[in-house]
Formats: structure tokens, C-alpha cells, sequence
């Protein structure tokens, strides 16, 4: 069921499918999230507006919504994971300019979080 939701600036460049199987990879490596379960899409800001506005600023953001009932520990270790992605990403990007990268965190409630699919499982 976790959802990844990548919001990004119109100015920034990267291979998304290169960055989504490595963010899926971390993820499952943690043990608490399942690969057949994991949906990740990208969105492509047009219309946003940084700090003063200068518009050599750049962002991106990710959104992570996972069911609940996981531990501190494991929720803080996926952020970390997905803030070193990020880092890995787009780092470069603060050696010739500006760039804010953020991650959050939300819970799905059991029982009212519905899924249905036919992914076998992987």
C-alpha cells in the first residue's frame, strides 16, 4: 500500500524510473515494506513559487503514505533512506545553486485504507 508522491520543480532533471527502482529497492531492504505493494508517481510543478520567487531556486519533495502500525524506528529509518535518496539525486544541484529537498510521512488507518489488485507477489 505505501504511496510515494514526488512533487518537483519545473527546473529540476532526473531520471525518474532510474530514481523510483532505486527508492524501492531502499525501501523493501528495510524489511518493513512489501515490493508488490509499492506505488510511486512524479509530479512535475509548474506553477510554484520558492522563498522570494528567484527562479534559479529549485525543490523537490517527497510524500510517503504507508498503513499504520509500523514503529518510530522504522518510520524514521524510511525517511532517512528516502532524505539520502534525495540527496544522492539532486545534491548536486546545491553545488551550482539552490535546491530544498523534504520528505513527510503520513499513516493510512487499517480497515479504512481499501486496496485491491492482482500483483503477484514478488
Amino acid at each position: 500500500m505505501p504511496h510515494m508522491i514526488l512533487e518537483y520543480s519545473e527546473n529540476v532533471e532526473f531520471d525518474t524510473q532510474a530514481f523510483f527502482t532505486e527508492l524501492h529497492q531502499s525501501l523493501v531492504e528495510t524489511g518493513a515494506i512489501n515490493l508488490k505493494g509499492l506505488k510511486s508517481r512524479a509530479i512535475k510543478l509548474t506553477d510554484y513559487l520558492i522563498a522570494d520567487g528567484n527562479p534559479e531556486y529549485k525543490m523537490v519533495h517527497l510524500t510517503m503514505v504507508i498503513r499504520e502500525g509500523r514503529s518510530e524506528e522504522i518510520k524514521k529509518e524510511i525517511s532517512e533512506r528516502a532524505m539520502a535518496l534525495l540527496e544522492k539525486t539532486f545534491g548536486h544541484y546545491r553545488e551550482n545553486g539552490h535546491i530544498s529537498l523534504s520528505t513527510d510521512m503520513s499513516e493510512l488507518i487499517k480497515g479504512i485504507d481499501l486496496t485491491n489488485h492482482n500483483i503477484p507477489k514478488l
